[in-house]
């Protein structure tokens, strides 16, 4: 007989293994995944490959032919099953892929479409995508070429666009064209003036081979470097010339293919400058806060603080965000009442470079510490920009923030809204002292009650705590190194202020004399090394190797250069305030940092 307990049992265990079972396979199937594979271009006549691959160990029970649409099918498709088997610690994967691989020749000239197709795998109807081939004429192509042993090459800056706003984005490709086999042996970058360039990252030798008919010949492509410029000024400019060499391999007369002789040689290519017309921004509608900004942009404001005290940080966060030079405008400013004690706000940008545009982000943190309480309104800020797109100047608007101030702890002070609206000061009402007796003593109320043995507990706590610091500074001093690392910012701060001071009395020279003394100070303490031993090479080496982040590294080592070469350029508003609060951000990022050592 069986017990309904154990008729539960079986139920849940059954229950458990159907669910399990159907988990299985859905994961069986949605783990498979068809990829297309195609060369985007090809040449009239020469056959290629599509290659259909299927990853995943469930069985393909149907693949419909793909319509070529005018292509032909030379062979195929031809069935092929990988397995790969992976043990890493004890722990072991294994993973298998089935490709389909049809020969495919184009008769003609022009562009061709793969049709999109349908598969049936592990019992599951799947979509499988379609693309588009490229076929280039065969007359002048790159395979002429190589068979002759006469290559063709260029070197071509190919700018986005050649008549600019100053300030405006201008993509630009360096593209390498070759008719056959090459090597790249050297690369000289240009040298840009008159432009700001926002460039991707270092090359990692990582580049895709492209065919393209060029002026009636099929060459074999490849783009060499990327970059976004600025220009800084109206005019003509140009695009300056860069280098590139080149390994290529020269045939002798011998037509015998297997014992003729070829020789490589090196061969220097440049490209041809080619000029830009910058035109100026137009003063007709020019805000008054326009700060520089190009591009297209948009801005957030936020209250950070829920409930503000006094007494106790109050934090405003703006987020401003797009396309263009971002990273050149200034941030805009905001306004705190006069009750308010703020500080430097915090900034912080970050960066991504696409071929044609570079989309920045830039966060600004203000901070503030009211110092009465009552309802208090921070009004609006501004922020204007110069849209290429609509030829005309924008402005962004912020929301005003009402606060409601409450009273903090650590103020006995209070203070309320007077009748016209303004903020006074309210002292608290003084007990009344009797005329007579103990209680005209002096505090006597306090020896008689318990907070007098209490006041003794608080008086020996802070002689601990006065103690404990004491013995701490005395560590600290018998260590300078450790010593100047802990007060490296205090110090850095200092001097910076004192830049800041030598800025607003234009005293040009001996300001960028201090804001050096802050950094290489700051990196002197901070990584306890004489001031002496210090060089651009060996601030990035040595940060690098303690974990901070390569974004970091490059802006402390721009913001040393601009700082280095600043008094000797000419003279620009608003260049001291620029390079100030990025050298003020940058000592601040590198400080949140916790550098191993």
């Amino acid at each position: 007989m069986v017990t309904l307990p154990a008729l539960y049992r079986k139920a849940i265990l059954y229950s458990l293994a159907t669910l399990a079972s159907l988990l299985a396979s859905t994961y069986t199937l949605y783990s498979q995944s068809v990829r297309i594979e195609v060369p985007p271009t090809v040449i009239q006549g020469t056959p290629f490959q599509l290659v259909y691959t299927i990853q995943g160990e469930a069985e393909i029970e149907r693949f419909d032919n793909p319509k070529l649409n005018g292509l032909k099918v030379l062979y195929g498709p031809a069935r092929q099953t990988m397995s790969s088997f992976h043990s890493v610690n004890g722990r072991s994967t294994s993973s298998s892929s089935t490709s389909l691989t049809y020969t495919l020749l184009a008769e003609q000239a022009g562009n061709y479409s793969v049709a999109p197709t349908t598969a049936v795998i592990g019992g599951r109807k799947v979509q499988v995508q379609g693309a588009n081939v490229r076929v280039l004429p065969r007359k002048g192509g790159a395979a002429e070429s190589s068979a002759t042993g006469n290559g063709r090459y260029l070197y071509r800056a190919i700018p986005g666009v050649t008549t600019v706003y100053e300030q405006q984005a201008i993509p630009v490709q360096y593209k390498l064209y070759s008719t056959t086999e090459f090597e790249i042996s050297n690369l000289k970058a240009p040298e840009y003036d008159g432009f700001i360039s926002a460039s991707e990252a270092e090359d990692d030798g990582r580049r895709q081979l492209v065919l393209e008919n060029y002026q009636g010949t099929n060459y074999r492509t490849v783009v060499i470097r990327e970059d976004v410029l600025f220009p800084q000024r109206a005019g003509t400019l140009h695009l300056p010339v860069s280098e590139i060499g080149i390994r290529i391999p020269l045939h002798g007369q011998d037509d015998d293919p297997f014992f003729g002789s070829t020789t490589i040689v090196d061969k220097d290519l440049r490209t041809t400058p080619v000029p830009i017309e910058v035109r100026p921004l137009p003063t007709e509608g020019k805000p008054s806060d326009f700060s520089g900004a190009v591009g297209a942009f948009r801005m957030k404001a936020e209250l950070l603080t829920k409930a503000p005290k006094t007494n106790e940080s109050v934090t405003i966060r703006f987020t401003l965000e797009g396309t263009g030079n971002l990273k050149l405008a200034k941030a805009p400013r905001l306004q705190f009442p006069e009750s308010f004690e703020f500080y430097d706000p915090k900034e912080s940008y970050e960066q991504s470079i696409s071929s044609n545009n570079v989309r920045g982000k830039k966060v600004i943190e203000y901070f503030a510490i009211p110092r009465r309480v009552g309802k208090v309104t921070i009004p609006s800020v501004s922020f204007s920009f110069f849209n290429p797109q609509t030829r005309r100047y924008e402005t962004l608007h912020s929301q005003s923030f009402t606060l409601d101030i409450k009273q903090g702890k650590a103020s006995s002070a209070l203070a309320g809204e007077g009748a016209d609206g303004a903020i006074v000061h309210q002292q608290g009402m003084l007990p009344v002292r009797g005329e007579l007796g103990e209680d005209g003593i002096p505090l006597f109320g306090l020896i008689k009650s318990l907070g007098y043995p209490a006041l003794y507990l608080a008086l020996f706590a802070l002689a601990c705590g006065c103690y404990t610091l004491l013995a701490r500074s005395r560590r600290l001093r018998a260590d300078s190194l450790s010593y100047n690392a802990s007060r490296a910012n205090s110090v850095a701060t200092k001097r910076l202020r004192q830049a800041h001071k030598l800025m607003r009395e234009g005293s040009r020279d001996a300001f960028y004399e201090e804001l050096m003394r802050a950094l290489w100070g700051y990196l002197g303490d901070k990584l306890r090394l004489p001031v002496s031993e210090l060089s651009r090479a060996s601030v990035s080496q040595i940060l690098s190797d303690r974990g901070l982040e390569q974004s970091l590294i490059r802006e402390l080592t721009a913001v040393i250069d601009e700082a280095e070469f600043a008094r000797f350029a000419p003279v620009r508003e608003g260049d001291m305030q620029h390079l100030y609060d990025r050298a003020a951000g940058i000592i601040g990022q590198i400080d949140g940092h916790e550098l191993h050592k």
